[in-house]
């Protein structure tokens, strides 16, 4: 096994893997920020030894130490030489981790980060299906995160929408309608069950709150503007069920 990795699953196995105290925590923190700095001389990690060893540990490799200093500068010079290898294991690392598509400590963020955002999520995915179209881990992530960002965007009806952390604006919303849309075409890629009511709430609330920003004028505010077009809305306090 390479040194580096052979370093730490050592470390890694001097510990149990669940309910470690304070002091534990701090000691296998302090341990493995000691193993991140440590410069191995002559040691090359190629991705399919990541794989084998992620595919064999993944609990112990889901940590940022270990992905910024293992995985993330391996799949930038994968990346810069052409390759995908090193994307498609970025979005395999979600197998098994279905639960953190926008963890900001996910492998995906991480590269990211890593490589001072040259590259976005989203930028990646589509990267990696122009290269291969029927990549279902990408599929996936863009699935999960579409439907997570438009879930956000209704989440404070009736008083606006949202566009990522901000008020969407007149000129946000054509590009957001398209999201709706890759949304669907992604469920069905995936044999997904439609989220029909999230969808038809989209296609409703974003033209009105586009009318509604042009109109501004003529409403107090957005939930009057709805009242008064017969539009009807609920609440983000007692909200659709979207699953």
């Amino acid at each position: 096994m390479n040194r580096i990795l052979y370093d730490y699953l050592a470390i890694c196995s001097s510990f149990r893997e669940d309910w470690l105290s304070k002091p534990e925590r701090k000691q296998r923190h302090a341990m493995l920020s000691e193993w991140e700095k440590k410069e191995y001389d002559n040691e090359h990690i190629t991705i399919g030894e990541i794989q084998v060893f992620w595919t064999k540990h993944s609990k112990i490799c889901w940590n940022h130490q270990f992905i910024n200093k293992v995985i993330c500068p391996q799949i930038a010079i994968d990346l810069e030489n052409g390759g995908f290898e090193g994307l498609k294991f970025l979005f395999h690392c979600f197998c098994g981790h279905e639960d953190s598509y926008l963890n900001t400590n996910s492998p995906l963020e991480l590269f990211c980060k890593f490589c001072k955002y040259k590259y976005e999520p989203f930028q990646l995915a589509d990267m990696l299906l122009e290269h291969d179209e029927d990549n279902v881990d990408a599929l996936r992530y863009k699935y999960h995160a579409l439907k997570y960002f438009l879930e956000f965007s209704i989440h404070e009806m009736p008083t606006g929408i949202l566009n990522g952390m901000n008020g969407a604006g007149i000129t946000d919303i054509p590009a957001m309608l398209k999201d709706i849309d890759e949304f669907e075409y992604l469920s069905k890629r995936l044999d997904t069950p439609l989220c029909e009511t999230l969808i038809n709430d989209c296609r409703r609330f974003y033209p009105a709150y586009k009318d509604y920003l042009q109109s501004l004028r003529r409403y107090k505010n957005f939930e009057e503007y709805l009242k008064m077009n017969n539009i009807q809305y609920q609440s983000y306090t007692s909200r659709y069920d979207y699953e």
